[in-house]
């Protein structure tokens, strides 16, 4: 058990005064007069006076304590969460922790020692109306639902890791041998992170931008020493990461939360320590107003409290990723006046409000202006739609949008959906998949522009989840001649859009003497508050304490000492810039304490002109720099004169240097070292103080700047980072791409409450928001629904909300969006283009599903992929289709995309098809699988870098990392196949609606058909006639014939090749699981509720072959339809060895079928079946020629080449070299004209 407060000083700092007391430009940060202030008697100077002299010695109060039980995930979602109302409203009416407060403007985001410690369920109210809540129905209480949800979802995880690590390190004490590291620790409910114990504090130190800092040592693993640890993976540069502290004394637990600045290898830190065991990192305090954990980490590095600590490394916690939205969620709670609230959160819930037309639509004699929308360069007449409240079915809107669609590219779904949502100041447009979504965003961003007036033009924002969304739009934006974009945020990658971001722009306009005089003055505020930051730092950790330090005691205890100081830095008020920016004062004290001599003026004037350095005197020209020193070295001179009979009365000149040492450590001792640390607390704060002048002043010249651009993008994200900047534009309207992927909390905060048209444009039936809590999930609850986005929640919540839906798909071939109708999307409808979407070569149909009972794989459960599932058949499968569409189809990788629900299939299939191609994977896919430990932190595996052609990538990506993304052909790995009948993801209708929308030419399924067509929305579609379901005998993993070869794999890569036949015989019959009365054949007709599509092969006739045919049987056992081809077969293979073809190659194959097409003693049907048959033999002609060759055949044609190739399989025996050396000498005679042709069957299949 452990006391859960954290040790510190309770001292009243400046933030508590009240402002009657306290000087403006101090509490700003900054003060202007120093040493001449008029208030220095009262308060600024004798601050660091009103500090305690010791610590409190009685500790707070706690209220959780550390149990060493694990912590255990709840059983269910009743007791996951509390629900009798939060802090003193609880049913017990006490608060759960030291932060559970009633309003979430009082909730500290990140969380407590304390917090860390309860073990009392949270309160979670749900988003039920009908649900008790201590707020009522309003704008309040929604956004009070948003933040605790919010806050629940990224928080939770760290309070489950510190918690933890809690009892790691409290056991630690008891336990000593154990090992200083530990990576890949798992608690309870299975959140892994990494620990290092025995870190220790090295250096305070004071960043320009961050305040203070601190360098934190560790014992550092041999397999990371040296500049490995800078690929591991561990504590990467921004992520966030938490220092866990035992008291030694007082067993008190304290937690603190970093950002990682910098990593220091071993090989840095040797000058140090002395040796190459310990590494560090440079850690920014996470929450920079955080005064008290500042000034604790003060008291730790100036050894006031002992305590042990153990670093914890949070992987992939980005603080940005949640912390913006959560800071701008309680803000709003203080003034709640979103756009649109009365619509979203409105007070009486069971009232409709209406959807009224933009208020600036509602102006005087205002039109819309849709002259870029037309279609023909030619049309030169107006072209403008008068704004009205009316539907979109009435006689007059119906007049509007044929209009639009007669001069327009706009379809029919488009031209409606443009016309009612200009409509409506909150328009939401629902588009399906391949619909055009972006390009109807790109048409109401061109209508709206050119509607504005030319006096008064507005930026619009656009705002999308993903960067890549984002400058996707921006660039159909740039295509149509909008050419005034500013580009928000510093994380897109493509090289078009730099010239477009808010620094380039910024950086080429013209400051106004105004502007340039605020970033200037709130620069050197910044500036000189960084120096003194940095002289503290280092006087907290040396022993000799610096003039920053010391001047206040020696100016409040000695006096005259002081000022004899002092007087050497007076300087005229032609200089009076010297003593304002006291970046040279103390020249004179450490002159002193470095043993110099007042005596010796050009010693102390050479310490003078180090401190002047190249600060601001070098942005100067070289004549005024000189010019300038000299005035200050004449002034120093002058005062050295005077200070010199000061010095001979006073002595303190005439002191050695040990002495003037002792005299330092004297005022040291006087100095309370409490008092220090509660200054350097303070002037960290004054330091964020001067910073928020400063981003003021430079955010006047950024929204100047974006006050002149047409469109404003950016990411959700980069909306609440960026609120105050775009708040202050007073903008009207905003465009939202993906809205269906955007948690509502990161949507409200993009509803500023200037916005006038909300445009709101995605697909709720696709992919939802990603969260990782899934007791919040829609899924697991439909109470709280925190992956619900705002679309969703309106479309279907409010089933009178207007909705507009798009209808005309541009991406599938109809075949293959038949899938889609067969779901969801019951009203799409083709475009005539999508007809012409080609066939995929090598393939005869554009999509099927490969059922096999192949089981998943069963992974160790101590394993990684145990948070996941793979299927090693699927693996191998996919493989084989790969290489046949590239090596024999001439496609192209980038053409092809495996899909797959999971990332342990991911990892599988990347660590596979490595070994032959190039492999690109997103970014997310990326590091889920290096959070799993699937993949090395350091491993190139699929970086997208800009120097690669991503042409000559293979894709492969997770279904929840493809949406809004398109394929020629998808592969799609369905993973699951188990006794359990467990489906997981796959049971979920958002991904099954993705999953088969993504491909444009062919779409091919890998899975157990009959365990997921289980699930209704798989079923609808497996149903589909267009949709082939080919049934595939496979040995078991268990079936005592899985040691021998009899299933040749590959006949797997052939069965695709083919497709001419829905059958594939085994050769091993004890293995088959057919129930053909006539022959053991595995057929698709007994395992689908309805009839093959494809004539096979008359069950009597391949009966007889298998049955009765020896390996070198005559050719009369043959139906006489297969004796006849097969006579062409040897008049073939008499004329041409399998020799002779290569030398003559494609050129004498072609000439010959043209031959034998052409004679008249075959009937064309017959001789092409020959043909096909040879093709695969020998391999000679490409499979594109081979597919064309199938296509032309009659349908009796195909039945003839499937019995050929059917009965030559059946009878085929394994293949080795000694036949293939068998087949040379044979293919000479005659005789064995059709047992060599069988074993060249084989060799060819093998060899593909």
């Amino acid at each position: 058990m452990a006391c859960a407060t954290a040790h510190h000083p309770g001292t009243p700092n400046l933030e508590s005064k009240s402002l009657e007391v306290v000087c403006s430009s101090y509490v700003l940060g900054y003060c202007q007069f120093h040493e001449g202030c008029p208030m220095r008697e009262t308060h600024c100077i004798h601050l660091i006076d009103e500090t305690p002299s010791t610590p409190p010695n009685a500790p707070s109060k706690c209220r959780n304590i550390l149990s060493l039980e694990p912590r255990k995930a709840p059983y269910s979602i009743e007791t996951c969460f509390d629900s009798d109302g939060p802090g003193i409203l609880s049913s017990v009416k006490d608060a759960r922790h030291d932060n559970d407060h009633v309003l979430i403007q009082d909730i500290r985001i990140l969380p407590t020692t304390d917090e860390i410690l309860s073990l009392r369920r949270p309160y979670m109210p749900t988003k039920a109306h009908n649900q008790t809540h201590h707020l009522p129905a309003g704008p309040d209480r929604h956004l009070d639902i948003a933040f605790r949800q919010l806050r629940y979802e990224n928080v939770e995880p760290l309070i489950d890791i510190c918690h933890h690590a809690m009892q790691q390190l409290v056991i630690s004490r008891t336990q000593p041998h154990l090992l200083d590291y530990q990576f890949g620790v798992e608690t309870a409910q299975r959140r892994r992170y990494s620990l290092l114990r025995n870190a220790a504090f090295e250096e305070l130190l004071f960043h320009e931008y961050k305040g203070v800092m601190v360098r934190l040592s560790f014992n550092c693993p041999r397999a990371l020493q040296g500049g490995r640890i800078h690929r591991s993976g561990l504590f990467e540069e921004g992520m966030l990461c938490a220092l866990v502290g035992l008291h030694d004394e007082t067993d008190e637990l304290s937690t603190t939360f970093f950002e990682v600045h910098l990593r220091e290898s071993t090989d840095a830190m040797k000058n140090r320590t002395g040796n190459h065991t310990r590494a560090a990192i440079q850690l920014s305090f996470a929450d920079r107003h955080d005064i008290p954990s500042i000034r604790r980490c003060a008291s730790y590095m100036h050894r006031l409290i002992k305590a042990t600590f153990v670093l914890v490394d949070l992987p992939n916690v980005l603080l940005a990723g949640f912390a913006l939205h959560l800071d701008r969620l309680q803000k709003l709670a203080l003034d709640p006046n979103f756009a649109f609230s009365s619509q979203i959160a409105p007070r009486e819930p069971s009232k409709v409000v209406p959807i009224l037309p933009p208020k600036y639509a509602t102006e005087l004699n205002f039109r819309y202006n849709l002259q870029d929308l037309r279609a023909e360069k030619n049309d030169k007449a107006t072209f403008t739609m008068q704004p009205t409240q009316h539907t979109s079915n009435n006689d007059e809107s119906q007049s509007t949008i044929k209009a639009i669609l007669a001069r327009t590219s706009l379809d029919q779904g488009q031209a409606v959906a443009l016309y009612e949502n200009l409509n409506r100041g909150l328009g939401m447009t629902q588009g399906p998949p391949g619909t055009g979504k972006t390009f109807l965003g790109v048409a109401f961003a061109q209508v709206i522009l050119a509607s504005q007036s030319k006096a008064k033009p507005q930026p619009i924002l656009i705002a999308s989840q993903t960067n890549r969304a984002c400058d996707d739009f921006l660039l159909d934006l740039s295509k149509k001649g909008i050419t005034k974009i500013a580009r928000l945020g510093g994380a897109s990658k493509v090289e078009w859009v730099k010239p477009h971001l808010l620094r380039e722009l910024t950086s080429k306009m013209r400051l106004t003497t105004i502007e340039r005089h605020d970033v200037n003055v709130a620069r050197r505020q910044v500036d000189h508050l960084a120096r003194d930051g940095l002289g503290w730092a280092e006087a907290l950790c040396k022993d000799m304490l610096g003039w920053h330090s010391l001047k206040d005691h020696i100016r409040t205890h000695h006096a005259k000492i002081y000022n004899h100081f002092a007087s050497l830095e007076t300087i005229d008020s032609d200089t009076t810039d010297l003593r304002r920016t006291k970046r040279y004062s103390g020249f004179a004290y450490e002159f002193w304490v470095s043993g110099g001599d007042i005596k010796d003026v050009n010693a102390l004037l050479e310490v003078l002109d180090t401190l002047l350095g190249h600060c601001e005197v070098s942005n100067r020209s070289a004549s005024s720099s000189s010019q300038f020193k000299e005035q200050i070295f004449a002034a120093v001179k002058c005062n050295t004169r005077v200070a010199t009979a000061i010095a001979s009365g006073d002595q303190i000149w005439s002191l050695s240097l040990e002495e003037r040492h002792c005299l330092v450590n004297q005022w040291i001792q006087e100095l309370n070292p409490w008092k220090v640390c509660e200054a350097f607390a303070e002037l960290h704060r004054r330091h964020q103080a001067a910073l928020s002048r400063k981003k003021q002043a430079h955010l006047a010249i950024d929204a100047r700047c974006l006050a002149q651009q047409q469109i404003i993008g950016l990411t959700s994200t980069g909306v609440a980072q960026n609120w105050d900047l775009l708040n202050s534009l007073k903008l009207r309207t905003l465009i939202t791409e993906e809205a269906s992927e955007c948690l509502e909390s990161h949507t409200i905060c993009s509803l500023f409450s200037s916005i006038e048209h909300a445009l709101f444009i995605g697909d709720p039936l696709q992919l939802r928001p990603q969260v990782t809590e899934m007791a919040l999930s829609t899924e697991n609850s439909a109470e709280y629904r925190l992956d619900e986005s705002l679309f969703e929640r309106m479309m279907f919540s409010q089933s009178e909300f207007p909705v507009s839906k798009l209808n005309v798909q541009r991406r599938m071939h109809p075949e293959i969006a038949d899938l889609s109708r067969a779901g969801d999307y019951d009203y799409l409808v083709d475009h005539e283009l999508t007809t012409l979407n080609p066939p995929v070569v090598g393939m005869a149909d554009r999509m099927y599903w490969l059922d096999h009972k192949h089981q998943e794989d069963r992974p160790d459960p101590r394993s990684p992929m145990s948070n996941s599932h793979s299927n090693r058949f699927e693996v191998e499968f996919c493989a084989a289709m790969v290489r046949y569409l590239i090596e024999r189809n001439g496609y192209s990788l980038g053409e092809i995309v495996i899909l797959t629900p999971y990332n342990g299939q991911l990892a599988a299939l990347a660590a596979r098809l490595r070994e032959t191609c190039s492999i690109l994977l997103s970014d997310k896919d990326r590091e889920a699988l290096i959070d799993l430990d699937l993949l090395p932190a350091d491993s190139n595996l699929g970086c997208a870098k800009a120097s690669l052609d991503l042409d000559k990538m293979l894709r492969i990506v997770t279904v929840d990392n493809f949406q809004g993304e398109e394929a020629k052909v998808i592969i799609f790995s369905a993973v699951r196949s188990n006794m359990l009948g467990k489906v997981g993801f796959l049971k979920t209708r958002n991904r099954i609606n993705v999953a088969c929308s993504r491909a444009r030419d062919g779409f091919y399924v890998l899975g157990n058909a009959s365990l997921i067509g289980g699930v209704e929305h798989w079923a609808k579609r497996i149903e589909e006639p267009a949709f082939e379901l080919a049934a595939l005998a496979i040995p078991s993993e268990h079936s005592r014939y899985s040691s021998q070869n009899n299933f040749n794999k590959s006949l797997l890569a052939h069965f695709f090749a083919s497709r001419i036949f829905l059958v594939v015989i085994n050769v091993a019959r004890s293995v088959i699981q057919s129930t053909c009365t006539a022959m053991d054949v595995y057929c698709a007709q007994h395992h689908v509720r309805r009839a093959c599509r494809v004539v096979i092969l008359a069950h009597e006739n391949v009966a007889r072959s298998v049955e009765a045919a020896p390996l070198n049987y005559p050719l009369s056992y043959f139906p006489v339809v297969i004796r006849k081809s097969l006579r062409v077969l040897r008049l073939l293979q008499t004329k041409s060895s399998i020799a002779g073809y290569r030398s003559r190659r494609r050129s004498y194959l072609a000439g010959m079928s043209r031959t034998l097409y052409a004679r008249k003693s075959y009937k064309p049907t017959r001789a092409m079946s020959s043909v096909v048959l040879f093709s695969l033999v020998t391999t000679c002609v490409s499979n594109r020629v081979l597919f064309a060759l199938y296509k032309a055949l009659t349908r009796d044609a195909r039945a003839y080449a499937a019995q050929v190739l059917s009965v030559v399989i059946a009878v085929e025996p394994s293949a080795t070299m000694a036949n293939v050396r068998h087949v040379k000498s044979a293919v000479r005679s005659p005789v064995n004209i059709v047992a060599a042709s069988s074993h060249v069957l084989a060799y060819a299949i093998r060899v593909r």
